[in-house]
């Protein structure tokens, strides 16, 4: 495979446009990673602009999170998304470009991981990072995906990449130096714009069955070494700006954007975050660490009337915080105007957040003809037949738990009609399909698994192809194999249960708790039985009859498969297991992955069968309310609010908040006209099935502004 040219022929003609500046590309091209040295492509002041002028304005524009969305297409569907994709965000900044040539770009990192992505690791440079030197990025923040392989992988494309790569709190081991430079300075035509990098300490965590990820690194607290790092270079360089570029969330492990705004808020002018997939435009109060929205059209344009003015008579009170969602759905701008006083020093005078959205944005077309082979061969990928399907994998064949339908996701790719994945609560051959195949890597008796996608689906006669493996699946999970007590395996699935809310009388669906994200819900498989209460609080939900044939047994010890993310986030966490108790690692299998572990099966049978003698198809779990005696069965029977509901003339609510995992946050009950509200498609009397699902789109939902 070739390595990307860093400027193709077709661009040539408009690189001013694309602000190419010599001075941040003249890095030492023999600068590598070096156990205890820290790497740096740059010098740490880099000049953009060389004008005299008494006021001008520093522009920033920042990308997050874009998990392999060169274009924009989602491969684990084969389908087009129109609100993605780099090549919609290369025709803003061509725009924006044109208005300030010295426009500052920042990729604030997940930026190599998913969407097919893994495909390309293989490259010198990954496709992914070659883009954004295509596009003439000034810098790069590594997030937490970028640690899901190797480190040599990202060793690599950090040395590969010619712009900045900057975070504060990565530190080697052997003796604490930095394994990136904290900080860049931008020399904007005289004014100095400090940009300072985070990247959540949580790493070590979350990649804990493959140590040989982070080998090496140590990951400090967010808010110490942000604090640090910003000190030092207000000592050093006292800049005219201060701007983070934080890939953490708002409230991320106690520590978030919210507590970094809050203690730096006198230091900080603008943060440009990343990592919770969210649109929004806040400010934050020094000592407060409460976010407040400035922003109309959903994060997308900052109320001046709500922000006022910000300038340096007010800038050390509060700080403006900025996140542009996830995938190229957004480039966040941060415009800075500023000008020299009578002493020649350069004075904030008003600054003015925007999130650009690329919804009805057309892909830059000299970019999506450079990157055309990577487009074809990531279709190609996901288009190729393993088999056939034998039967349907969700009882009823529909995976929408009301309508019996598969879901019609819209151009955003976000809203299902119900968001009731059948497989979520009731047993299914879909989810026994990754429990099976995690047991019989493993050796395990029992398995642990989550439905990540809500549109994922096996039916009779389909043809398997290899992006049903990805949608099933599409993490970089490794799979690991841990023997486990009676009674931390009862602490752990009464955690997971905590993902529904408590049932109350009338209710016809269940809800889910809105502090809890859907891939922190695991279903158990294999040679467990137990039923699920939803009428009983939070941790009093499961009761566990059999395992491994016997009455369980919390003193006893059993083995359990579970992914490497569950493993190293909760289970070592929350003293579930230690690493000792670790009997299998799939890191150095020859197939790591378990989605690939899928696709390996699924290849091995030419096709995946509903009566394979290897998938549980008896029920070894249910939840009590819809079993066919429970309360949500009886109630569903007897009312009319449920017949309405499937079909589709009502609507039920969707959470807002949960801005990664859209979800059912308020049960359909049939007391309350609060929990739904009317289909207005419906009321067209020829009204197309996709103009119902639409209709009933969470972006329309009157709970969340749309």
């Amino acid at each position: 495979m070739r390595k990307f040219k860093i400027l193709s022929l077709s661009l040539a003609v408009s690189i001013a446009l694309f602000g190419c500046n010599d001075d941040h590309h003249n890095h030492d091209d023999n600068n590598k990673v070096i156990d205890g040295q820290t790497l740096t492509h740059t010098p740490e002041v880099v000049s953009k602009g060389d004008q005299q002028v008494n006021k001008q304005t520093i522009t920033l524009a920042a990308t997050s999170d874009l998990h392999g969305r060169l274009r924009g297409y989602d491969y684990a569907i084969d389908a087009e998304d129109k609100h993605a994709g780099l090549t919609r965000i290369a025709t803003i900044l061509e725009q924006q470009r044109l208005l300030d040539p010295n426009l500052i770009l920042l990729d604030i990192g997940d930026t190599v991981q998913g969407n097919s992505a893994q495909l390309f690791n293989d490259m010198e440079t990954h496709p992914m990072i070659d883009a954004l030197q295509y596009l003439n990025y000034d810098l790069w923040v590594p997030g937490n995906h970028e640690f899901n392989f190797d480190r040599s992988f990202l060793d690599r494309n950090l040395e590969n990449f010619d712009g900045a790569v900057i975070s504060s709190n990565i530190k080697w081991e052997s003796n604490n130096a930095n394994y990136l430079r904290g900080f860049q300075i931008f020399n904007v035509n005289g004014c100095k714009v400090a940009v300072i990098g985070l990247t959540p300490s949580y790493v070590p965590n979350w990649e804990a069955s493959a140590p040989e990820h982070f080998k090496g690194l140590k990951f400090e607290d967010e808010l110490n070494a942000t604090r640090a790092v910003v000190d030092d270079v207000i000592a050093r360089h006292q800049p005219d700006i201060i701007v983070g570029a934080l890939h953490l969330g708002r409230t991320d492990q106690g520590v978030g954007v919210y507590n970094i705004a809050a203690e730096l808020a006198d230091k900080f002018d603008v943060i440009m975050a990343g990592h919770e997939h969210a649109t929004y435009i806040e400010t934050v109060k020094k000592g407060d660490p409460n976010g407040n929205d400035i922003s109309v059209k959903s994060g997308l344009v900052e109320d001046k009337a709500k922000s006022g003015k910000y300038d340096d008579s007010n800038r050390q009170g509060s700080v403006k915080i900025i996140e542009p969602g996830k995938w190229g759905s957004d480039l966040a701008m941060a415009k800075i105007d500023v000008e020299k006083d009578a002493s020649g020093k350069w004075k904030i005078v008003d600054t003015t957040l925007s999130n650009l959205d690329t919804k009805e944005i057309a892909e830059n077309q000299n970019m999506v003809d450079e990157y055309q082979d990577i487009h074809t061969r990531s279709v190609d990928d996901a288009r190729e037949t393993l088999g056939k399907v034998d039967g349907d994998f969700v009882n009823g064949g529909g995976a929408d738990e009301a309508t019996n339908e598969d879901y019609f996701v819209d151009d955003l790719g976000t809203r299902l009609y119900s968001t009731i994945h059948k497989a979520k609560v009731q047993d299914s051959a879909l989810i026994d399909l990754i429990q099976f195949i995690e047991r019989e890597k493993s050796g395990a008796t029992i398995s642990a698994a989550a439905l990540f996608s809500d549109t994922s689906n096996l039916r009779d006669g389909q043809n398997y192809q290899r992006k049903d493996s990805a949608n099933l699946y599409k993490y970089d999970n490794a799979l690991i194999g841990v023997n486990i007590t009676g009674a931390h395996l009862k602490e752990y699935m009464e955690w997971s249960y905590n993902y529904f809310n408590t049932y109350k009388e009338g209710d016809l669906t269940v809800s889910f708790n809105p502090e809890v994200q859907a891939y922190n819900y695991d279903l158990f498989d294999g040679a467990i039985e137990y039923t699920v209460d939803l009428t009983k609080p939070a941790g009093e939900r499961v009761d566990i009859t059999l395992v491994d044939g016997k009455a369980f047994d919390p003193n006893a010890t059993y083995k359990l498969a579970l992914n490497s993310y569950r493993f190293g986030t909760q289970g070592v966490t929350n003293g579930w297991f230690t690493k000792d108790d670790v009997f299998y690692d799939s890191s150095d299998a020859t197939v790591p992955a378990i989605r690939d572990m899928i696709t390996a099966y699924v290849t091995e049978h030419n096709g995946i069968s509903i009566n394979d003698e290897h998938l549980n198809t008896t029920n070894n779990w249910q939840i009590k309310q819809l079993a066919p005696s429970g309360e949500i069965s009886k109630n569903r029977a007897n009312s009319d609010i449920w017949k309405q509901f499937t079909n589709k003339q009502l609507c039920i609510h969707i959470n807002p908040d949960n801005v990664k995992y859209p979800s059912i946050s308020k049960a359909l009950n049939m007391y309350d006209e609060n929990t739904y509200f009317p289909n207005r498609a419906a009321e067209k009397a020829d009204a197309t099935p996709e103009e119902l699902n639409l209709g009933c789109s969470w972006t329309v939902d009157p709970n969340n502004n749309g």
